[in-house]
C-alpha cells in the first residue's frame, strides 16, 4: 500500500486547489528506457522563479516521492536529471527535492542519480517528525505509556465533559449524507481557533471528500450542545494513522477538548483501526512528544547546476550556510562542555 501523500489523488488534489497561479507541473517519466512511463516523479516550477524545479509539495505535504511510491529506475532518473540540466530553452539552476525520508531508498538514488548527471549535490534539514509505535491493540497499554501530565489532564476532562448537556465525541469516516456537516463543522471550529486562515480554502473540504472516498478518513469532532468546539483530520491508512489538522474553539479551552478529541482518535485508530504506528507528520512542537515520543527527521536534496551562474552562486551560498552552521554548532557545544 502506498502513503496517501504519494497517490496520484493526491497530487491532482494539490494540482486543483493548492497551487499558486500559472505553476508548470512536470510529470517526469523515470522508469526504465524500455518502460518510461512505469514511474513518474511529479516535480513543478513556481511563476516566481521559473529558474527553479522542486518537489510538486506544498505546506500539506510531509513526504514526497515518485507517484505511488514506485521505485524509480536509477539510469532513467539520472537521464532526466541532464536533460534537464542541458536543457537551454527552459534553463535551470537548482533542483529542490524535499521533504523527504533521508533513510529512504529514494534518496540515495536520488542524490547518485544527480551527481551523475552533473549537478552539484547537498542536502539539508526540513523537519522533525513525531511519531509512535503502536505494540498491542489496547489503548489502555499505550495510555499508561504516556506521561502522567496527560493522564490526569484526561481524566479532569472527561469529567467536565460529562457535566456537559449534551456532549459528544463522534468520528466520521464514510462518504455519506453526514459528512458535508461534518466537514462544516471542521471550518467552524477551525474559523474560532488560533489558526490563521488556509490560503487555499477549497483544500481541506476537498482533502476530506476524497479521503472518505478512498476509506482513509478519519474526521474527529467534539460537539456541546450541538455545537462543534474541536475537530481533528486524520487519515488512516496500511496500519499507519497520520494526523493531517487540528483545531479548537478557544472558548473551551478550560475543558482540553482538543485532549479529549486526540484520546478518543488515539483509541480509535488503535483499536478499531488496529494501527502499528501513529504519525504527526510534520513539525516539533513540544506536545507532540507527550503523545508520540519517538522522533525522526525529513530532509531536502538540493542540486545545482555549474552551467548556470544562478547555479553556482546558490551552490556557493549554501556551502557557506552548511559552514557557518557547522561552525555554530561547535561553538555551542564547546560552551555547553567548556571545552
Amino acid at each position: 500500500m502506498t502513503d496517501p501523500h504519494l497517490t496520484a489523488d493526491w497530487l491532482a488534489l494539490l494540482k486543483r486547489t493548492a497551487l499558486p497561479r500559472h505553476t508548470q507541473v512536470l510529470n517526469l517519466p523515470v522508469g526504465p528506457r524500455e518502460q518510461p512511463h512505469a514511474c513518474h516523479l511529479p516535480l513543478m516550477r513556481l511563476a516566481a522563479s521559473p529558474w527553479r524545479v522542486e518537489s510538486l509539495a506544498t505546506f500539506y505535504s510531509p513526504i514526497v516521492g515518485p507517484v505511488d511510491g514506485c521505485p524509480p529506475d536509477p539510469q532513467g532518473l539520472r537521464d532526466v536529471l541532464r536533460r534537464i540540466r542541458r536543457d537551454r530553452q527552459s534553463p535551470t539552476a537548482v533542483i529542490d527535492l524535499a521533504p523527504l525520508c533521508p533513510q529512504s531508498p529514494f534518496f540515495a538514488v536520488s542524490v547518485t542519480a544527480l551527481r551523475r548527471a552533473g549537478w552539484l549535490v547537498g542536502r539539508y534539514f526540513r523537519f522533525g517528525n513525531w511519531y509512535t509505535t503502536i505494540k498491542t491493540p489496547n489503548f489502555a497499554d499505550y495510555l499508561a505509556e504516556r506521561p502522567s501530565a496527560v493522564r490526569n489532564t484526561l481524566r479532569r476532562a472527561r469529567r467536565k465533559l460529562e457535566r456537559q448537556a449534551n456532549a459528544e465525541l463522534v468520528v466520521q469516516t464514510a462518504l455519506d449524507d453526514s459528512l458535508e456537516s461534518a466537514i462544516a463543522d471542521y471550518q467552524a471550529v477551525y474559523a474560532r481557533s488560533w489558526k490563521q486562515p488556509e490560503p487555499y480554502p477549497e483544500f481541506i473540504p476537498e482533502l476530506c471528500r476524497l479521503a472518505a472516498a478512498r476509506g482513509w478518513l478519519r474526521l474527529g469532532l467534539v460537539r456541546i450542545q450541538g455545537h462543534p468546539v474541536a475537530a481533528q483530520l486524520w487519515m488512516v491508512e496500511d496500519g499507519r494513522a497520520q494526523i493531517v489538522k487540528l483545531a479548537y474553539d478557544e472558548a473551551y479551552r478550560a475543558l482540553s477538548v482538543g485532549t479529549l478529541l486526540t484520546a478518543e482518535l488515539m483509541r480509535h485508530a488503535i483499536e478499531e483501526d488496529r494501527v502499528t504506528e501513529i504519525d504527526y507528520l510534520m513539525g516539533d512542537d513540544a506536545y507532540k512528544r507527550d503523545w508520540t515520543p519517538q522522533r525522526r527527521e525529513r530532509h531536502g536534496i538540493i542540486a545545482f547546476n555549474p552551467r548556470q551562474p544562478r547555479g553556482l552562486i546558490q551552490a556557493v551560498r549554501h556551502l557557506a550556510g552548511v559552514l557557518l552552521k557547522r561552525r555554530l554548532d561547535h561553538s555551542t557545544h564547546r560552551d555547553a562542555t567548556g571545552l
